[in-house]
């Protein structure tokens, strides 16, 4: 166990607060008179109480005769030199204490004998629970001595309280391990193995830490509840943080294997207020009949949440409740307002990432239906956080036009597919003013001016209605993610699938806009005034066909953009395999890159080519042939930009999808491979 030093004192440190016991001793109704009627629910002490039903709360248990006595530094009890005292709690107190048989150092609890600790953690074997070695009982001082894993460093408690005098600016993975060797009294013995952890944080951002400890936490917890053992007073003054900066679990005294729920009245059911379910509440109070059952492992991933929510913000989510009764009006008042909504972490730090606050919020959900079913879950939703957030610091920052979309990703991003129309526009009337317009009767050009006011109403109503149809779910989801909902992850995953096809939509979208005017044209010209040559065919063709490839090309680009910079990494529920789900979903995007790059220069210089092949006409005026030479220009200028631009373009586009995907040779950070060892 490591030492348990006083708490430093801060503006945020909650009122004193009374043990609290329901073992209600003959003198508890005197007892309770000592309880100040303002008295802060918010408790960071753990209490007990025999199994249900559970009596009032608060109430300070005075000392009793038959209180085993405790050693005092330099005493020997049993096999153990005690060296000093680490901490105390409501069960027991904790020294430092050297094993004489072995030559060790250990932790050394001593408490009276009850209880079943020793045997609880004797099947929790994992590196981030503290070891059981040996238990010793004296009858005759009724004191049971648990020797355990000694751990050099302090509690994330003090961690917390420490980050929480800085400001949150400076806070990182780094500041955590400097808190540790500050705070830190006794040294550690080397670990090769451990400084991978100590690395680790030391490089990490804070909400990169802060996920990888808790996420460790989650490991250790599912370990545990495998084991048919519930922790039930998960807090940080619980969780120890070694020299190296690893966070292992502690105190199982009051965990519980539900197998022996209904085992003899004895048996200890308790916990800590500020960090309890609201079921947990609800077990406590005896004005509510719920069965103990309802405490399971999902309050114990609530009470992880409240850890976590903790360590992001430097305070619990829940204003304090004063305790004005005896009875269980103020614990009525607690579980209620943790059933009012899941607090968010961002309400109170807006740095959070949202990813991450959607994580702790479903651990916070008032319903246990809706939190991580299992600590497993919630630990490979942490771990899905750290890889976004790598993603997000992979991501190429860009300039104006990426934070701009970012912004507005609908609006910039229906801007930016819809220019390269515009350009596809320009080109197409040049063309037909060129070779087309000239060559028509006067009915024929009053029909063609008719059919290309109807065309366009008919094509633009057509395509902005689809429009509106594909960006419909995307932008509910997004709305809903702003307004801080937590989507199911089949709905998640459907709407991404739809951001993917956003791409695809844009080819569709201008092949429906552009080809079918290059027969649609001429044949209702035909018909209704009068019969075209076969080259006026052949120049709607080939002028429709042209503005439609170089709006297909660029519209695609500027849809890619939106869809991979902005849209898709935003839509994860908790980033879970987030990598490997992205390699899969984007295995297409490259080539289609590729064809696209070569599209962009090939289609304008090739128009350009065409048009030099076929050379004016001999009816050309003299404006005119300027205005062919005009456009023969323009077409090869823009050939060569848009070349360099979808060069420019898809370069960047490899940057993200190299961003999103990683390398798979080299794991899932590619040049980063240890930040994320998951061991």
């Amino acid at each position: 166990m490591a030492e348990q030093p006083e708490r430093l004192p801060t503006p945020k440190d909650p009122p004193a607060t009374a043990d609290f016991s329901t073992a209600t001793p003959p003198d508890a109704a005197e007892s309770a008179r000592d309880v100040t009627d303002a008295h802060d629910t918010r408790e960071s002490t753990t209490g007990f109480v025999p199994s249900f039903p559970a009596p009032v709360l608060g109430m300070r248990p005075k000392s009793r005769s038959g209180a085993p006595s405790l050693p005092e530094p330099g005493d020997r009890i049993d096999d153990f030199e005690i060296v000093q005292v680490l901490g105390a709690g409501a069960f027991a107190t904790v020294f430092l204490a050297r094993q004489v048989s072995l030559d060790r150092q250990v932790a050394l609890k001593v408490s009276a004998n009850r209880g079943s600790e020793a045997r609880t953690l004797a099947q929790l074997e994992h590196d981030h629970i503290v070891r059981v070695f040996s238990e010793v009982v004296l009858p005759a001082k009724n004191v049971r001595l648990l020797c355990m894993q000694f751990v050099s460093g302090t509690t994330l408690e003090r961690i917390i309280r420490n980050l929480s005098t800085r400001h949150p600016g400076t806070w990182s993975g780094r500041s955590i391990v400097e808190i540790i060797d500050q705070v830190s009294s006794h040294p550690a013995m080397f670990d090769p193995a451990a400084l991978r952890d100590r690395e680790l944080l030391m490089r990490s951002d804070f909400f990169e830490a802060a996920c990888w400890i808790v996420a460790r936490l989650a490991e250790a917890l599912a370990h545990a509840h495998n084991q048919r053992v519930l922790h039930r007073d998960i807090k940080p003054a619980n969780i120890l943080v070694n020299r190296y900066g690893r966070p292992m679990l502690a105190d199982f005294n009051v965990a519980l294997d539900p197998q022996r729920l209904k085992g003899p009245a004895g048996e200890v059911f308790g916990g800590t207020l500020g960090y309890m379910a609201p079921e947990h509440i609800d077990a406590f109070n005896p004005a509510v009949n719920v069965s103990p059952a309802a405490v399971d492992e999902r309050s114990d991933t609530y009470s992880l949440g409240l850890v976590l929510h903790e360590l992001l913000t430097g305070v619990l989510p829940f204003d304090a409740v004063p305790r004005t009764t005896r009875d269980g009006s103020s614990l009525q008042l607690l579980a209620n307002q943790r059933r009012a909504e899941a607090p968010s972490p961002r309400a109170r730090r807006e740095e959070v990432p949202e990813i991450l606050d959607r994580v702790v919020r479903r651990c916070l959900d008032p319903d246990p239906a809706r939190r991580y079913q299992t600590a497993d879950a919630l630990g490979l939703a942490l771990k899905g956080c750290i890889e976004h957030r790598h993603v997000e610091k992979a991501l190429p920052r860009g300039g104006i036009l990426t934070r701009a979309t970012l912004r507005h990703p609908v609006m910039i991003g229906v801007v930016l597919i819809v220019l390269p129309h515009i350009l596809g526009s320009a080109v197409n009337i040049s063309y037909n003013s060129l070779r087309i317009v000239g060559n028509l009767t006067e009915d024929q050009q009053r029909i063609f001016v008719d059919v290309a006011m109807a065309y366009n109403v008919f094509t633009y109503s057509l395509c902005l209605a689809l429009i509106v149809k594909i960006m419909r779910p995307i932008v509910r989801m997004w709305q809903r993610l702003s307004a801080g909902e937590i989507p199911g992850d089949d709905e998640m995953t459907a709407v991404r699938h739809q951001v993917l096809q956003l791409p695809v939509w844009a080819i569709g979208l201008a092949c429906l806009g552009w080809l079918p005017g290059g027969i649609l044209f001429p044949l209702a010209i035909d018909a209704l005034a009068g019969p075209l040559d076969r080259d006026v065919y052949h120049h709607f063709l080939v002028s429709f066909t042209l503005s439609g490839l170089i709006a297909m090309t660029y519209s695609l680009f500027a849809a890619q953009f939106v869809v991979l910079r902005v849209l898709y990494p935003r839509f994860w529920v908790d980033g879970s395999a987030m990598r490997a789900l992205a390699r899969d979903e984007l295995q297409a995007i490259d080539g289609r890159l590729r064809i696209c790059q070569f599209l962009a220069g090939l289609i304008p210089l090739a128009g350009a080519a065409l048009m030099v092949s076929v050379g004016p006409d001999e009816q050309f005026t003299m404006s005119s042939y300027r205005t062919f030479r005009l456009l023969v220009t323009a077409l090869i200028a823009l050939g060569m930009v848009g070349f360099g631009a979808a060069l420019t373009a898809s370069t960047q586009l490899h940057q993200i999808l190299h961003a999103l995907v990683g390398d798979e040779r080299r794991g899932l950070e590619g040049d980063r491979p240890s930040r994320t060892s998951w061991h």
